[in-house]
Formats: structure tokens, C-alpha cells, sequence
């Protein structure tokens, strides 16, 4: 049986990602009183998650809600080892990064399951899922990962900061929202995206 102090030090790592900080908001200049944490994006993408799931499953699509659920609320887990490294335009573009990431990922999600033994092999296997990202249920949280991110910079922008700041955000995550390719998910994207625009036009800033 495993240890009560190691399933105590499994949520833990849950624990320490409500106080790292979401490094792109800083990066690209935007100045607030309190960055938003992995563990508040976190949540966010679980609830876009199950909203496009229930509108895929609404529309008689065959998904697996409970899956949808789990990955949701794995899939940043890692940072709790390797912090948040930013899908700025600049990084999203050198695909040694993205490689570099994507391994330090994986050694950080494998240190973090193994220690549970083999009834939490289920678990480390829906990560991987999701970053393999070819399943419908990865694709949507892959795009629910993107859609929390883009109102987040919404609500930004509403608050104050320049859409200027925020637009490699928008411009950076088309590549990925089209490669979801799940159509509720490009809807979303798009509305946001003019909305951004709409807000940019609205403050006289030509956006590139």
C-alpha cells in the first residue's frame, strides 16, 4: 500500500503551483498588482475543458468526459519541477526549445508519478496522452489550455493594459489552435481574437 506522506507529497506539487507565478504576463510587460499562478490557469483550463466537451458532447460527438477532466487538471503538473517557460512567439518558433520543454516535461511528470507505484500508472499514461496531443479528448484540452490563456489577456486588456503587450499571445497560439482542428475551439479563438482587435482599434494602436 503507499504511504499516506507520499500521496501528501503528490498534491503538494498541486500545492506549490498556486505560488508560481505565469512567467508570459511578466515577460511581455504587463504590470498588475497580483500575476496569475499555474495553479489559477490551471483551473481555468479545466473549466474550458468540460464547457467544450459538454458543447462536443451536446452536438452527439463521442468523447470521454471524465478523461477530458483528468487531463485538464494534469497537464501543468510539471511545473511544479520546472517552473513556466512562457509560449512566447519568439520560443514557440525555435523548435529546440519547444523539444528541450517538452523533454524536461516528461522526466518531471515520470519523477512525480513513480514514486506512487503501479495504481497511479493510469495517471502518468493520460499525461502522456495529452502531450502526444492526437486524441479528440488532448485536442480539447490542448485548446481549452490556449482559450483560458487568450481571456485571460482579455480581462487584461479590460483592466487597463495595452493590447499591444498582450498580441504575441493571440498570434502565437494560432498555429496550435489549428492544429487542434476542433471547430467550437477555432470559433472561440476567432471571437476572442477580434475582440482584441476591436479593443486595439478603440485605443488607436496598429496592431502588427
Amino acid at each position: 500500500m503507499i504511504q499516506t506522506k507520499t500521496i501528501i507529497e503528490l498534491i503538494r506539487h498541486g500545492e506549490s503551483l498556486k505560488s508560481i507565478d505565469r512567467s508570459g504576463w511578466a515577460l511581455s510587460g504587463v504590470e498588475s498588482e497580483r500575476i496569475e499562478s499555474v495553479a489559477e490557469h490551471s483551473y481555468g483550463s479545466i473549466l474550458s475543458a468540460i464547457i467544450i466537451a459538454q458543447q462536443l458532447i451536446s452536438d452527439e460527438t463521442n468523447i470521454h468526459l471524465e478523461k477530458v477532466v483528468l487531463m485538464a487538471a494534469l497537464h501543468d503538473l510539471p511545473e511544479s519541477i520546472t517552473g513556466d517557460i512562457a509560449r512566447t512567439e519568439v520560443f514557440v518558433e525555435d523548435k529546440e526549445q519547444v523539444r528541450t520543454k517538452e523533454l524536461a516535461e516528461k522526466h518531471a511528470i515520470k519523477s512525480i508519478f513513480e514514486p506512487m507505484g503501479k495504481s497511479f500508472e493510469n495517471l502518468l499514461h493520460i499525461w502522456y496522452e495529452f502531450n502526444l496531443g492526437e486524441s479528440l479528448e488532448a485536442r480539447v484540452v490542448k485548446g481549452a489550455d490556449i482559450i483560458d490563456m487568450l481571456i485571460h489577456a482579455r480581462s487584461l486588456e479590460e483592466s487597463g493594459v495595452s493590447p499591444q503587450s498582450l498580441h504575441q499571445f493571440f498570434i502565437s497560439s494560432r498555429s496550435l489552435i489549428d492544429s487542434v482542428a476542433i471547430e467550437i475551439v477555432t470559433e472561440i479563438y476567432n471571437t476572442l481574437y477580434h475582440e482584441h482587435q476591436q479593443e486595439a482599434r478603440a485605443q488607436g494602436i496598429v496592431l502588427e
